[in-house]
């Protein structure tokens, strides 16, 4: 297989762009496959494109903020939008057995359809009556106000402390400015993104450092201090990024990810450094994602042991033996601030 890949990502601006970057690592060159500007319904600022796979020889899916977008791959144009009012920061969308499995990131759930949209069903991370509330507009100050039930038979208390503000999340008189699916609103877990298999249903969690089997809703692997992101399979181990330049591998054992990750990688050894997200690998060498952080929108909790400044948008191709940077493509846009979610193999190199 040549080393041509199809990158998905978006700007931190006003735009709300999605980009499709087709970069082939062998001649470091990258060129835009696709730009999309989301309808007005749809938009949202700073957000563009996040994770994506390929799910055919002609079709690649992609999660905007609020929607799916279906790209027809011989045409590089968008073929259709999938939209849901319960559609919240969108960060993956996975294809398995002809169902689309899609992260909906700010609702606390895994959002299966079938390929022609039509609904089959949800894994949730937060009880129904809780999201009814947060998609009516409140918001808890504390999750366990959500997860602790009680035998004593009563309704639900009510949210009466109010969120703490931010600069980030759209709360207080912002919360009711628009619909749900277009805020910005605090999610429970963060989860980044989905792996179906055979046995296992995997979906990468940031702010607990874990990896949930969502048949069992069990804790498969535990990354402590670690903020993981991608989730890849080859052969013989599931593969995931933490957000602080960390690659790791878990072996399958009979097929299943089960007890400990080890360190494969430190990202930011090769002297390049950003939020680490965007991962591919066939066991020998290793395609990862960097982008850039700037001191001015750093993010709501801990990124990495060092400074921001000096940080990239890149892939880098390592490796995987000692370590070695083979390849590197620079997509930092120092102006618009660009981004990278997935990495998604494509072709022969040319």
């Amino acid at each position: 297989m040549g080393l041509n890949f199809l990158v998905t990502g978006g700007y931190f601006d006003g735009s709300g762009e999605g980009a499709v970057w087709h970069v082939d690592l062998t001649s470091a060159r990258a060129d835009v496959f696709l730009r999309w500007v989301p309808p007005a319904h749809l938009r949202v600022p700073r957000k563009g494109f996040a994770g994506g796979c390929l799910a055919s020889e002609d079709s690649l899916y992609v999660a905007a903020h609020a929607a799916v977008v279906r790209v027809g791959l011989s045409s590089a144009r968008v073929t259709g939008v999938l939209h849901q009012p319960s559609f919240n920061d969108l960060h993956h969308v996975a294809v398995s057995d002809g169902r689309l499995y899609i992260v909906n990131t700010g609702l606390g759930t895994i959002d299966i359809h079938e390929l022609g949209g039509r609904f089959v069903g949800s894994h949730a991370l937060l009880p129904s009556w809780a999201n009814h509330w947060r998609m009516s507009g409140q918001d808890p100050s504390d999750w366990s106000h959500v997860l602790d039930g009680g035998w004593d038979g009563g309704p639900p208390a009510p949210w009466l402390e109010p969120r703490e503000l931010d600069a980030y999340h759209d709360l207080g008189h912002d919360r009711h400015r628009l619909p749900f699916a277009r805020l910005k609103v605090p999610d429970y877990l963060h989860p980044n993104h989905i792996r179906p298999t055979s046995q296992q249903t995997l979906v990468t969690c940031l702010y607990d450092g874990s990896v949930r089997d969502l048949r069992t809703f069990e804790t498969v692997l535990s990354l402590p201090e670690s903020h993981p992101h991608d989730g890849v399979l080859t052969g013989e181990a599931f593969w995931t990024t933490s957000i602080d330049g960390r690659v790791y591998a878990a072996p399958l054992r009979a097929g299943r990810v089960s007890g400990e990750a080890v360190t494969r990688l430190q990202v930011f050894a090769t002297g390049h450094a950003g939020w680490c997200r965007g991962l591919w690998t066939d066991g020998r060498l290793l395609v990862v994602g960097l982008t850039e952080v700037r001191r001015g929108k750093l993010p709501r909790h801990r990124w990495a042991d060092r400074e921001p400044e000096g940080t990239e948008t890149s892939l880098l191709l390592m490796d995987l033996s000692d370590g070695r940077l083979l390849a590197r493509v620079d997509l930092t846009d120092c102006e618009r601030h660009s981004k990278i979610y997935s990495i998604l193999p494509w072709g022969e190199s040319s």
